[in-house]
């Protein structure tokens, strides 16, 4: 009988320890800054004097650079894309790629998680085939353009703050092949170390 006067004390310490136990609420950590890493999935399409003869086509791209501040980064990215050429034949079902190469910059601001961003780039593409010199878009022999991009995009910090998933969009001419514009979508993965 003397255990039940001890069954409420010993609740009560139960309780306790539980409610001291208990994590306090954790701070929001900013993003992480420094030297980043991104891989992009998406899709271009040819605007303008291009969009007759070439159709919508993956894009992938690899981004690497440093966070100088918060708010601006710099780096460079490597891209691939793949586009159907739609041109008379002789050949018919011919594809060619586009390859780029480019430094880039970002500017951007975060609020919370969110991050929205502009960014650019300018830099070198090459165009694996010539198979749009039928149609007059590049000249005999011609593979090689400079090109200038622009786009912005939106960004969202996960719970790690070294990771973030994001979407973005972009235009690009390539001035060389007939002043070819284009336009993508990528959805993408950064780390930042």
């Amino acid at each position: 009988m003397r255990l039940r006067p001890a069954c409420p004390a010993l609740l009560a310490a139960v309780a306790a320890a539980v409610v001291a136990a208990r994590p306090a609420a954790a701070e929001p950590r900013p993003a992480a800054t420094g030297p980043y890493a991104e891989a992009s999935l998406g899709a271009t399409n040819f605007i303008g004097t291009g969009s007759q003869h070439s159709r919508l086509g993956p894009a992938f791209a690899l981004r690497g650079g440093i966070d100088v501040f918060s708010w601006v980064s710099l780096g460079g990215r490597l891209e691939m894309e793949t586009h159907q050429a739609d041109v008379p034949p002789p050949p018919q079902g011919e594809y060619f790629q586009l390859y780029l190469g480019a430094a880039d910059a970002r500017l951007g601001f975060r609020i919370g998680r969110v991050a929205l961003f502009a960014d650019g780039s300018l830099g070198l593409a090459y165009m694996s085939t010539n198979i749009l010199a039928q149609v007059d878009l590049l000249d005999p022999g011609e593979r090689w353009s400079p090109f200038l991009s622009a786009g912005g995009g939106l960004e969202y910090q996960l719970q790690n703050r070294h990771y973030a998933f994001g979407v973005a969009g972009n235009w690009m001419v390539l001035s060389s092949f007939a002043g070819m514009q284009s336009v993508g979508g990528r959805g993408y993965l950064r780390y930042t170390y």
